[in-house]
């Protein structure tokens, strides 16, 4: 995913947004920049489980 760098804040505020679906796509799209094979299931599947945890603002 080819967001760079400018995208980073953007991603920070929506993952402390207080709704949680605004906080799952966020770690989603996070973690799909980070490792883009990873595929958009896998990734917006541990975000759910990262905000369910509240694990949002840490490294799951």
């Amino acid at each position: 995913i080819a967001l760079g760098a400018p995208a980073g804040p953007a991603l920070d505020a929506a993952a402390a947004h207080p709704e949680p679906r605004v906080r799952e796509h966020a770690l989603a799209t996070e973690e799909l920049r980070r490792d883009p094979d990873a595929g958009f299931d896998l990734a917006i599947e541990e975000a759910k489980r990262r905000v369910a945890l509240g694990a949002y603002g840490q490294q799951g």
